[in-house]
């Protein structure tokens, strides 16, 4: 579960937050961010209120998945920090692409 709190970490310093601070907005004292971070035990509840403070969507994929889902998001990461233009990453859920050609044309 160590990635969690690490994403947890990661998206708080990027977003210039303390502990207490982000403690605060989900109402858990400082210390309680802190135990979660280090790998302490964190309710989904919890969970859900640092996501939405942090700007994270919580998702469960399968683990077959996992590696596609990280290269994507290595992927994106690197593009947003490289300040060109992000890429229009296709949908990998089903369906045609938008700028697919049509076969009746």
């Amino acid at each position: 579960m160590t990635y969690i709190q690490d994403q947890i970490r990661q998206a708080r310093e990027v977003k210039g937050l303390t502990q207490a601070d982000l403690g605060r907005r989900i109402g858990q004292p400082q210390s309680s961010i802190s135990r979660i971070e280090r790998g302490g035990d964190l309710r989904v509840s919890t969970l859900l209120e640092m996501a939405r403070v942090l700007d994270l969507e919580p998702m469960l994929i399968y683990k077959r998945l996992v590696p596609a889902v990280q290269a994507l998001t290595e992927h994106a990461a690197d593009r947003s920090h490289s300040g060109s233009r992000p890429e229009k990453i296709p949908s990998l859920v089903g369906g045609v692409p938008e700028d697919a050609e049509e076969e009746n044309t």
